[in-house]
């Protein structure tokens, strides 16, 4: 199961804020079939709270672990996943510069999108 945590989002974020992001992320994910997930219920999704406020939703970090090496999930399908995750994250927060980073275990190649 995969587990997303998303960094550094605006200190002002409220929790219908966060229900749209977890929307957005969960239908990105989803969208990306070659996975193999379903639903929410499929994948973790995680808001950690930044110790440092200063620069909040100046930059968005996007952390995708915990997929497992299958053949389906090739490089171009982890790049495909992080351009959509990072596309369905800057919708939302169109100011910041986004940025997603996709990791396997068992595979030394990551996806990586940036909004910049």
């Amino acid at each position: 199961m995969p587990v997303i945590k998303v960094w550094c989002l605006p200190a002002s974020q409220t929790e219908d804020n966060l229900r749209d992001l977890h929307k957005a992320i969960v239908k990105a994910v989803v969208a990306q079939t070659e996975l193999g997930l379903k639903d929410e219920n499929d994948m973790t999704c995680l808001f950690p709270p930044d110790q440092m406020q200063y620069g909040l939703g100046a930059e968005v970090i996007v952390e995708v672990l915990g997929l497992f090496t299958k053949p389906a999930r090739t490089w171009e399908v982890k790049q495909l996943l992080a351009e959509r995750l990072g596309d369905a994250v800057k919708v939302l927060y169109p100011n910041a510069k986004v940025e997603v980073f996709v990791s396997t275990f068992n595979q030394n190649e990551d996806g990586f999108w940036s909004s910049e």
